[in-house]
Parts: structure tokens; C-alpha cells; sequence
């Protein structure tokens, strides 16, 4: 697509020990098939040594030991790109808890935020500031992925340079009844939980509203209209599409 001057930007950030290009290339297809048709710029960011400093407490990796400052980082790319349009992020697993610290720390540069595979992490685990100005927030969850678990509990990584405790998260449904407090959208939902075939969606109307998909036989992957990355027996979902028709439509 062609930028123009206000084009609106979306931040898409990999998850612990990836990188931009290696999200682009497993989902990258479908992230860009939605922004040619709706008229964004998709910006694949690398975190430091493939990592971000988000909010959890738990587990020591690079960017967290040497305190890297990544919503400085993503205010960089944004003045780089310099559209002067809307922002709006998303992220996979740790990149989706880089993507609520923007949403918490960082609401002057979002206009919202998508997260997949990454609940909210319990209060003793949020090292971020949590009193800032809500943005519109959805997440996306599978119900069998077995490293950020739906019920809650210890999101541990067993494999690779990211190995190890990231600390305790809530259950997908309390973490967006907190975002839904924090939003001033209530805790008690206006739509949901509604199923279709395999998706169970819950939505927080407000200024600043929360939805929360479930899917169902989705493990720890971004699901996305050709069929995400790696087998599963999930029918496909759009989160690209569903995510950005969200966060700019309500």
C-alpha cells in the first residue's frame, strides 16, 4: 500500500526469543492482507536480543536486566515512520504483555491494543503503572495452549534462550474483567460470553471497551483467516482482521 500522510500504524510485536521478521513470515500474509484493505502501515519491531522489558515480574531475560526503556523504543518507530496518523499495537504472547504495557504506560501513543496468548499477569506479578488512561483493549486466547494457561496460574517456557518462569497471570476471563475495571467499562459484560462454531466472544461495551475471544482446540499460536502457523485442528479465525475492525470500530 501506499502511506500516506496520516496513515494509521500498527506496531506488531513478536513473542520472547523471536523477531519481527520471523512473525512476519509465519503471519505476516494476513496481517498485510487487512492493511492494504483498510489503509495502515504494519511496523514488525525487534525487541532487545529478541525480548521485551513488559510488565511481568517473573523470569530475568535481557531486555528486563538492562532496563530497556521499550516504550521509548516504540515511540522512536512511531516518530520514524511519521505518518501523523492513529497507533494501535498488537502483540504475540510476551509481545502481547509489551502490547498492555503500552496500554497502561503509554495511552498519549495507542489508540488501543490487541494481545494473543498472554493473559494479564496477577497483581503480585505487574511491575507496571497501572493508573494511567484506558485505551480500548481485545484479547485473543486459545483454551489448550499449554505455555500462557486460560484458567490462570505460572506461565513457565520450557525450550530455547527464553527457558524459565515468566510468574503467575490471571485466568483469560479475570484478566479482561481487570481491564474492564480499569477501562471504566464494568466488569459485567454487555455481549457474551456468545459462541459461534468454535469461538466464544465476550465484549465490555464503553468508551474503552474490553472483548475477550476464546478458541477452542488453539493452542499457543496467532490465529489468523489462512490458519495461523504450525497444525491444529482449529477452524481458522481472522484475529488480524478482528483485532484492527475492533480497536477502530468498537
Amino acid at each position: 500500500m501506499s502511506m500516506r500522510p496520516d496513515s494509521p500504524i500498527l506496531l506488531v510485536l513478536h513473542g520472547s526469543g523471536g523477531t519481527g521478521a520471523g512473525l512476519r513470515d509465519a503471519v505476516g500474509a494476513d496481517i498485510e492482507k487487512v492493511a492494504d484493505e483498510h489503509g495502515f502501515v504494519v511496523a514488525y519491531v525487534d525487541g532487545y536480543r529478541n525480548n521485551w522489558n513488559e510488565c511481568r515480574v517473573g523470569g530475568r531475560w535481557p531486555a528486563k536486566v538492562a532496563g530497556v526503556d521499550d516504550v521509548a523504543l516504540m515511540r522512536h518507530v512511531v516518530k520514524s515512520i511519521g505518518t501523523g496518523g492513529p497507533v494501535y499495537a498488537v502483540g504475540f504472547s510476551s509481545g502481547g504483555h509489551m502490547a498492555m504495557r503500552l496500554a497502561l504506560e503509554a495511552s498519549d501513543l495507542v489508540g488501543g491494543v490487541g494481545v494473543v496468548a498472554a493473559n494479564p499477569p496477577v497483581v503480585g506479578n505487574q511491575s507496571c503503572s497501572t493508573d494511567g488512561d484506558p485505551v480500548p483493549i481485545m484479547f485473543v486466547e486459545g483454551r489448550e495452549d499449554p505455555i500462557n494457561p486460560l484458567s490462570g496460574g505460572e506461565v513457565r517456557v520450557r525450550a530455547g534462550s527464553s527457558q524459565g518462569s515468566r510468574g503467575e497471570v490471571l485466568s483469560a476471563a479475570d484478566g479482561a474483567r481487570w481491564y474492564a475495571r480499569h477501562n471504566g467499562v464494568g466488569t459485567v459484560p454487555e455481549r457474551g460470553p456468545e459462541r459461534s462454531g468454535g469461538v466464544e466472544s465476550t465484549v465490555w461495551d464503553g468508551a474503552d471497551p474490553v472483548r475477550l475471544v476464546v478458541l477452542d482446540d488453539t493452542g499457543h499460536t496467532f490465529p489468523t483467516a489462512s490458519g495461523g502457523w504450525g497444525p491444529s485442528g482449529a477452524e481458522p479465525y481472522d484475529a488480524p482482521g478482528e483485532i484492527w475492525r475492533f480497536l477502530t470500530t468498537g
